[in-house]
């Protein structure tokens, strides 16, 4: 803001009674701080093979700001064992990029493409794509449960 113009502002500003000074300097912030503020959210998540063989299942926690969102999973493979891993990724069009990092199972290399399915009614409800993984490629679901 340059000195001429922050000069007018703070004469206006001083021309206001204090409970509207309180109530504009509030909208302000609200105004200032609302696009930084995320939208938290909880996924409920599975993973199977091609062959639609369970892989595992559980949680993401997702936090979605603008076209980023990014979180933590928590996992349980077929086998009983905890996955946990950290995510990162964008939303554009539609279609999810996301990158799996850190995965307790030892997966690298890990990202994940999704959109919303393709059929009608109840079938459009969710995310489905697929997760590739060190050249394996393993179906996800997603159903947004929470926010």
């Amino acid at each position: 803001m340059t000195t001429v113009a922050g000069a007018l502002l703070k004469r206006q500003f001083r021309r206001i009674p204090m409970s509207k000074q309180t109530l504009v300097t509030t909208a302000v912030v609200a105004a200032l701080a609302g696009p930084a503020i995320a939208a938290e959210e909880t996924w409920l998540v599975t993973e199977e093979s091609s062959d639609e063989i369970m892989g595992a299942q559980g949680t993401w926690n997702v936090s979605v700001q603008g076209n980023k969102l990014s979180g933590v999973a928590a996992m349980f493979a077929d086998n009983g064992k905890q996955v946990t891993y950290k995510f990162d990724g964008a939303i554009e069009g539609g279609v999810y990029t996301v990158a799996l990092d850190d995965r307790s199972d030892g997966k690298k290399g890990c990202v994940w493409n999704g959109h919303a399915p393709d059929g009608a009614g109840d079938l459009k409800k969710g995310l489905i794509g697929y997760l590739e993984c060190d050249g394996v490629k393993l179906i996800v679901r997603a159903s947004i449960v929470g926010q």
